[in-house]
């Protein structure tokens, strides 16, 4: 197996990676402060945090951020393209469950679901930009 090479790129993937990787972590102790609201929009999105699907999603965040520094490391061959584009879809799919399901559509004129919205667009933006 071969090893990548480390680059801007390649810090990027490891860092959205660990993000992933402690925001489900995070999701499975409920120390979710410094997270801006993220993994308690998506909990209050089911209804409370010992909900079955939060686990389901705090397991494919530690299993995706995992996978992404992996792969920074060692070659997963053509699991990598797949990988990152499902990585970048489920990133989609988990934007609008906590900006708009997880109850905060009547607070889109507050700063605070600005914020939100701009720290996970640079998510978006990285796994866009890392896709291929």
């Amino acid at each position: 197996m071969a090893s990548k090479r480390l680059n801007v790129a390649g810090i990027l993937i490891i860092l959205v990676g660990a993000f992933m990787l402690l925001s489900g972590i995070a999701s499975f102790t409920g120390n979710t402060q410094g997270f801006g609201g993220f993994s308690n929009d998506i909990s209050r999105a089911f209804g409370g945090s010992g909900n079955s699907l939060n686990i389901i999603i705090a397991v494919i965040e530690i299993i995706a951020g995992g996978l992404l520094i992996l792969s920074r490391f060692v070659s997963i061959g053509a699991l990598d393209s797949f990988l990152r584009i499902a990585i970048f879809i489920f990133w989609i799919v988990m934007m609008v469950l906590s900006l708009i399901l997880g109850g905060n559509i009547n607070n889109i004129d507050t700063l605070g679901w600005w914020i939100s919205l701009v720290n996970q667009s640079i998510i978006l933006v990285v796994l866009w930009m890392i896709k291929d």
